[in-house]
């Protein structure tokens, strides 16, 4: 499952070429760099793309948007991988998450960015400021958010 997770989220925040001009413009990231909120710069080098980001600017960065791509994005993948693979592999999800406190804590996390999470949020943020050939890209990272919420209520 980490592997097929990981490989979603790496698809589609890296090699997606779409990617960083939403994130630029659905997102305060820009702002942040300018404000001096913090005892180290928003990224490690100021001519670099997203990688150079440190993880305080990138997670603040979604989170003001209520759509917390970093913290669901790859999970819906796995968990319909595994699903997808064995209808019964289900049952074993649900008995991971009975048995396995590492697995419980881990899907309530998530299940708890969703409860403040906002997908409309997120919509209204890319009619506001997102460019409207990037409008159909934003709306399927929102389809990805619902089905992966789907996924792990079940």
């Amino acid at each position: 499952m980490a592997v097929i997770a990981t490989e979603e989220y790496r698809s589609i925040v890296f090699k997606e070429p779409r990617f960083v001009e939403y994130f630029r413009l659905a997102t305060p990231e820009l702002e942040y760099g300018r404000m001096n909120i913090g005892s180290r710069p928003a990224k490690r080098r100021p001519s670099g793309g997203i990688e150079t980001l440190r993880a305080i600017p990138w997670i603040f960065a979604w989170t003001q948007t209520r759509f917390h791509l970093p913290v669901w994005l790859g999970f819906g993948a796995a968990f319909n991988h595994v699903i997808e693979k064995d209808v019964r592999n289900l049952n074993m999800l649900q008995e991971m998450y009975n048995q396995w406190p590492f697995f419980r804590v881990t899907i309530d996390l998530v299940e708890m960015v969703f409860a403040k999470g906002d997908p409309g949020i997120a919509a209204l943020n890319d009619k506001l400021l997102v460019s409207e050939d990037l409008w159909p890209f934003g709306e399927q990272l929102r389809n990805k958010y619902e089905e992966t919420k789907k996924l792990l209520l079940q």
